[in-house]
C-alpha cells in the first residue's frame, strides 16, 4: 500500500472515532460556525436501484435520513430564502446554520422531502425545467441508462474533433464510457450535445429509454405537492446545459425561460439558482454569474466548496459535499472551523 493510500486510511479512521465519541459535537460547541454550510446533495437512490445518476452523487433513503437527523438534532436548520435575507441585510447568521439543497430535480426527492418534513427541516429543489413532467429526457440520465442496460459491446461517437471508442464490458467500464460521454457533451455546446445523443441512440436501438423521463424526473403535480410541504423551488437551466460552453444568447436563454416557465407552472416568484455541470469542466464564468444577476434571481449557488457569510457575493454562494458519507461531510465541516482539513469536491453534477 502507496504512503498516499496509507495517510488516506488512517486519516478516515481518524474522523470516523472522532465522529463516533462526539469529538465534532465538543468542536462545534466549544467553536460554533458563524457562517453557513448550504448542503449539495442530488440523487435519494439505493446503489443496487441507480440506473439514472452516477454514484458520487447518491445517496440512499436510509443515509439521508441519518444525515437530516444529525443535523436537525445538533445544527440550526435554515431555509436558503432564510440566509439569503441574512446576506443580503447583512445580518449576522445564527450559530452553526445549515441549509439542504438538490440539484436536477429527480423523482427520488419525493423521499428527501418526506424524511425533511418529518424531521422539520425544509429544503430547496433546483429543477431542470423542461425536463420537469416528460417534456424532454434529462440527457444525463439517457447516457447513463443506455449505456448500462444496452447489449451492445461497443460504440463509437464522434463529434467536435473527438473520436470515441468504447467499449462496454463490466459495469465498471461501463462508467468509464459514460464519464468519457459525458465530458464531451460538458466540453461543448448544444449542438454537439445532440449529435452525441442522436449517435448513442442509433447504437444502442436495444434499449428503449422513452419512458426513462417519466420515471426518473419530478412531474408539476409532484413539485407543488413537495411545495405544500414546504419546499423551496430553484432553476437549473432548462435543460442542463454547459452554460460557459452554450454561447451567450443560448446560456441566456437556458437561464431565463428556465425562470420563466417555473414560475409559469407553479404560481409563484422563483428566487435562486444553481449552475449545473460542475467537476473538472468549466462551468461557473463571470459571464454566466452577470447573465443570472441580470435574469431577476436573487442569489445562485456553486458546486465550489466552502461556507457563505454577509458580505459573500449572492451569484457564487459555496455549498459543502455531502457523499460519500455523513462522518466525511460533518469533519469536513467541523474540521474546517479550525482549519485542519478540507474535502475536495465533487466531481459530478
Amino acid at each position: 500500500m502507496s504512503v498516499k493510500k496509507i495517510k488516506m486510511a488512517v486519516t478516515g479512521a481518524l474522523k470516523t472515532v472522532m465522529f463516533h465519541t462526539g469529538v465534532f459535537g465538543i468542536i462545534r460547541r466549544v467553536k460554533p460556525n458563524s457562517k453557513a454550510a448550504i448542503l449539495r446533495y442530488h440523487a435519494i437512490v439505493d446503489q443496487s436501484e441507480n440506473t439514472y445518476a452516477h454514484p458520487t452523487i447518491c445517496l440512499s433513503e436510509k443515509q439521508f435520513e441519518k444525515h437530516v437527523r444529525y443535523f436537525a438534532q445538533r445544527y440550526k436548520i435554515m431555509s436558503l430564502d432564510e440566509i439569503v435575507e441574512h446576506l443580503i441585510e447583512k445580518k449576522p447568521l445564527p450559530a452553526n446554520a445549515v441549509a439542504f439543497t438538490f440539484d436536477d430535480g429527480y423523482t427520488d426527492n419525493l423521499r428527501a422531502t418526506r424524511i425533511l418534513k418529518k424531521y422539520g427541516c425544509s429544503g430547496t429543489f433546483y429543477l431542470t425545467a423542461a425536463c420537469i413532467d416528460r417534456q424532454e429526457p434529462f440527457w444525463l440520465s439517457e447516457v447513463i441508462y443506455l449505456v448500462l442496460k444496452t447489449n451492445k459491446k461497443r460504440i463509437a461517437i464522434s463529434e467536435a474533433g473527438q473520436d470515441l471508442k468504447l467499449t462496454l464490458g463490466k459495469r465498471d467500464q461501463r462508467w468509464s464510457s459514460v464519464s468519457k460521454i459525458v465530458a464531451l457533451i460538458k466540453g461543448n455546446n448544444r449542438e454537439v450535445r445532440e449529435s452525441v445523443r442522436k449517435q448513442l441512440r442509433e447504437q444502442t436501438d436495444d434499449v428503449s429509454a422513452a419512458n426513462l423521463n417519466e420515471r426518473v424526473m419530478l412531474t408539476w403535480r409532484q413539485v407543488k405537492e413537495m411545495i405544500a410541504d414546504g419546499m423551496i423551488m430553484g432553476g437549473h437551466t432548462m435543460t442542463h446545459l454547459n452554460l460557459p460552453n452554450a454561447g451567450e444568447s443560448d446560456a441566456n436563454l437556458e437561464i431565463t425561460e428556465c425562470k420563466k416557465l417555473l414560475e409559469a407552472k407553479l404560481g409563484r416568484e422563483i428566487r435562486h439558482f444553481s449552475y449545473p455541470n460542475s467537476g473538472p469542466y468549466e462551468y461557473y464564468t463571470q459571464e454566466v454569474r452577470d447573465l443570472v444577476e441580470a435574469s431577476g434571481y436573487q442569489s445562485s449557488t456553486t458546486s465550489y466548496y466552502g461556507f457563505v457569510e454577509p458580505g459573500d457575493d449572492l451569484f457564487s454562494l459555496r455549498r459543502v459535499r455531502t457523499v460519500p458519507s455523513l462522518v466525511e461531510t460533518v469533519a469536513g465541516m467541523e474540521l474546517s472551523l479550525i482549519h485542519i482539513s478540507e474535502p475536495t469536491r465533487l466531481h459530478c453534477s
